[in-house]
């Protein structure tokens, strides 16, 4: 069911102060003349018969939100909430009354409506009202919600507090996504269709395959196959990615991205919607008695900086890797076909 109880409230805390306004004025001390004379004026306008009306919808209002009160609870708690507003109207108005009305303007204002001080009071109530009702409001939705809900406060508590971190998160993002490193178009690769098929033969993946090992003479360069699944996608290769020799337990840490992008830093692809893409890391030269390997990605600093909040976590990590399995021979007279 739709929550009706706030925006109702606020309407019939409106009108009600509309009326407590009519019949209203402000003064320099809070006398108890002053006081008497403010509640004539409240008495003289049906203020009072306003408030029991006010609080008789309010009530109708709110049972529709805690049904399993009773009527008893709902007697004395209109009973109670009266005198509340009554005193809480006087609390919060008298200072404001008493910036612009003394004690023989306010009894002007009871005896004489159309007189030069009543026009004074009716101009005044509007700056009273835009000064004092969000306040108001406010106030009296938060007591009577404690009251009446106190386990449905704590509840928007917590879905107020994590709308907050989901702004903080959605902020964060957004400054990450501006500051990504775009790979120029025309330094991208396309993979065939006949590769990517048979490296996702088992299904669909939103992680990188393991394409080829290149070793060359002064580098190894490791490709894999990147799925694209958005016109504009970001992509995070950690700069923590180093191949561990199963043998030796020789680790050779990842130096960069074999086409010049920033390490550490977000990538982001735009125009390859549901295409696959090759991405090249370079690490220094293996050994040549290097035969089985370990590729990970292992936690790095920079990843907290620069990872936004819908990653999954994932790391890209291959164990038990077969180098004669995946390596390629370079080819000198081609240009390069890897970013």
């Amino acid at each position: 069911m739709k929550n009706i109880f706030l925006p109702k409230v606020t309407m019939c805390i409106i009108a009600l102060l509309a009326l407590i306004l009519s019949a209203s004025a402000q003064n320099t001390n809070a006398t108890d003349e002053y006081k008497e004379t403010l509640k004539k004026i409240m008495d003289f306008s049906g203020t009072s018969t306003t408030t029991g009306d006010f609080l008789q919808r309010l009530s109708s209002i709110m049972k529709l939100n805690a049904p399993k009160k009773d009527e008893a609870y709902w007697n004395e708690f209109s009973k109670n909430w009266k005198e509340k507003v009554e005193n809480k109207v006087f609390e919060m108005y008298m200072p404001v009354y008493e910036k612009y009305f003394t004690l023989e303007e306010l009894k002007a204002v009871a005896a004489f409506y159309e007189s030069p001080v009543g026009k004074k009071y009716k101009e005044a109530s509007l700056i009273v009202m835009r000064e004092t009702t969000p306040l108001l409001v406010q106030q009296l939705h938060t007591e009577m919600s404690k009251e009446v809900m106190p386990e449905k406060s704590e509840r928007v508590k917590r879905g107020e507090q994590r709308l907050k971190e989901y702004e903080q998160k959605k902020k964060r993002d957004k400054e990450l996504y501006a500051q990504a490193y775009m790979l120029p178009s025309d330094s991208i690769v396309v993979v065939p269709e006949e590769v990517y098929e048979k490296a996702y033969e088992n299904g669909m993946s939103t992680s990188p395959s393991l394409y080829s090992i290149e070793r060359r003479k002064n580098d190894t360069k490791v490709t894999f196959i990147q799925p694209i699944y958005w016109d504009w996608q970001w992509l995070y290769y950690s700069p923590g990615f180093k191949i561990i020799d199963k043998k030796s337990g020789d680790e050779y840490n990842v130096r960069g991205y074999d086409g010049g992008a920033p390490m550490g830093r977000l990538l982001a692809v735009k125009g390859f919607n549901h295409k696959y893409i090759y991405i090249s890391l370079l690490f220094p030269k293996l050994k040549k008695s290097v035969k089985e390997i370990d590729i990970l990605e292992l936690p790095h600093k920079k990843d907290k900086e620069q990872l936004p909040s819908n990653d999954d976590g994932k790391s890209k990590s291959y164990f038990n890797v077969k180098v004669k399995d995946y390596q390629v021979v370079s080819d000198k007279k081609n240009k390069k076909i890897y970013y």
